[in-house]
């Protein structure tokens, strides 16, 4: 592991001058430290003091012909260790001039010390040699500059214009020419960008591999992945990690860029002034790519949804509608607007231990994805979900549920049901913890076939003219018919329900009988009524 505080920026290492041709030309053998050639170089600094322990500063590559080295061993041993107290990356020493081979004491105390020793053995000018590196440690630099004034416009950008994290972990993916991942402190995954990686590749088994994984400082590369990987935090507080997966080996400047878009994940979470902001857009984003089937295959599917920390393959799958009820619990109360809603919700559910996708829709109501192991039971986690949804709050919550499917492929058929049902219930007075197709009977069977042009041709036929009568005469004789028929034909009670007398209600049903050319004391007529009235309301 080697953090970027000990990299300190995009420097060449040891190897990457010994690789120069201006070096190479020189035939340089490696007598020490081999296993350290990956030490950067911040400069290559010629001297030829013995005494050097007040002019380095840390990070340079000595070149020296040795000339104003000593000849005794302990001597050659303190300058050794001087220059490691000095922090120096190495050391040059070409020989030909003052030793005809390095002495074996400084090939031993290099040795000992971890300091890569390096003989020249061919002499060269050594004005173009520091040329040479000199000016490849300032390309480097000013690369480095260049990308990072370009990470800063770009992210300041996408801040400005309230980007999400997706839009982020894009941009930076694009800027690193690696896969991106955003994960959470649970190691799951917000957001991520693979590029032309395949996805199982990148995320299978994701959250043991990424626990696996340690920084000590805020930003480094880290064993056993070879990660670049930074830490995304607001106001002191962690709340996750932005990681750069290698696909050759990693830079710095990618590791930079990545802090940069650290900051901008940061001011995002900021902005929405909510943490669980971003694991409801992840939810929403991955909710929505099922339900509308944006997908290239269902193990694709299954590797994203596992990396959020709700696994989807070989489990019973569930789609589930909530929406609010007012006191009266017939019609649906105030309408789910925020992300946030779709959050609490999820949170509740996973406090009951089921794992669930949630996603606030644009009418409202709350859609619910809901993954079941093979030892689980329907009913009892369904019970389970139901009591964590309405215990918290004093209002009443209404809870379609679909038909388990075993196939992503057959989830927007369980969730389309679920709404069927949540419609159906919404008509019925009755309070239940949760509904199925088995409970909303012939009204959920309309309700789900509501879309169905034979069913709209069946109410137009049987209560088109009685609701043109009312559209042209400002009456309600419908909601009178369904008075009478919610009564199972008692006009009398009827009437009383519809706050008119006797004889204006007996009035009102000749005329329906009259518009509508049927007999109300058919009991074959009155079902077709009611099923004409249920699939109106299913069509509304």
């Amino acid at each position: 592991m080697t953090p970027l505080a000990a990299i300190g920026g995009p420097l060449p290492t040891v190897a990457n001058v010994l690789a120069m041709p201006a070096l190479q030309s020189g035939r340089p053998l490696v007598l020490a430290g081999r296993d350290r050639l990956d030490r950067l170089v911040r400069w290559l600094h010629v001297l030829e003091l013995e005494d050097i322990t007040t002019l380095l500063r840390g990070g340079e590559l000595i070149l020296t012909t040795g000339i104003g080295l000593p000849d005794d061993a302990s001597r050659l041993r303190a300058y050794v260790d001087a220059l490691v107290d000095a922090d120096a990356s190495g050391l040059l020493i070409e020989t030909g001039r003052r030793f005809t081979e390095v002495p074996e004491a400084m090939i031993r105390a290099c040795d000992r010390a971890g300091l890569p020793l390096v003989q020249l053995r061919r002499q060269l000018p050594f004005v173009e040699l520091t040329e040479a590196v000199h000016a490849d440690i300032v390309q480097k630099q000013f690369s480095a500059l260049t990308t990072l004034q370009r990470a800063h416009e770009v992210f300041t950008a996408l801040s400005i214009d309230g980007a999400g994290a997706e839009e982020i972990v894009r941009e930076t993916a694009k800027m690193v020419d690696a896969p991106v991942v955003f994960e959470d402190l649970m190691y799951r995954v917000l957001a991520y960008d693979a590029l032309d990686v395949p996805l199982a590749d990148l995320l299978t088994n994701w959250a043991n591999r990424s626990r696996a994984v340690r920084v000590r400082q805020r930003s480094g590369f880290a064993e056993p992945e070879g990660w670049a990987v930074t830490s995304v935090e607001a106001r002191g507080e962690l709340f996750g990690r932005l990681i750069v997966v290698a696909r050759d080996s990693l830079t710095n400047e990618q590791l930079m860029i990545a802090e940069r878009a650290a900051t901008a994940l940061t001011l995002s979470r900021l902005l929405a002034r909510d943490g669980a902001v971003l694991e409801g857009r992840a939810h929403a984003s991955l909710l929505s790519d099922i339900v509308e089937r944006r997908y290239p295959n269902e193990r694709e599917m299954h590797v994203r949804t596992a990396a959020l920390g709700v696994p989807t393959a070989r489990r019973t799958l569930l789609g589930v509608a909530v929406q609010r009820q007012d006191d009266r619990g017939r019609r649906g109360g105030r309408p789910y607007r925020s992300s946030r809603d779709a959050d609490r919700i999820a949170a509740m559910i996973r406090t009951s231990g089921v794992p669930n996708l949630a996603s606030t829709a644009s009418d409202g109501v709350v859609d619910v994805l809901v993954t079941l192991d093979a030892t689980a039971d329907k009913d009892a986690v369904l019970t389970v979900l139901a009591e964590a949804l309405q215990k918290p709050s004093a209002e009443a919550v209404l809870i379609g549920v679909g038909s388990p499917v075993l196939s992503l492929q057959d989830l927007p058929r369980s969730f389309a049901e679920a709404r069927h049902v949540l419609a159906a219930a919404r008509a019925l007075n009755v309070r239940r913890g949760y509904f199925e197709m088995p409970d909303v009977q012939l009204r959920g069977l309309l309700y789900t076939l509501a879309d169905d042009p034979r069913l709209q041709a069946f109410v137009e036929r049987m209560l088109g003219p009685l609701l043109d009568f009312d559209s042209r005469n400002d009456t309600d004789l419908v909601g009178a018919l369904r008075i009478y028929l919610e009564h199972r034909g008692n006009k009398s009670g009827a009437a009383s329900a519809a706050h008119v007398s006797r004889q204006s209600f007996y009035q009102r049903l000749a005329t329906i009988e009259r518009i509508l050319a049927v007999d109300l004391e058919s009991a074959e007529v009155c079902t077709s009524l009611h099923a004409a009235l249920m699939g109106l309301d299913g069509c509304a």
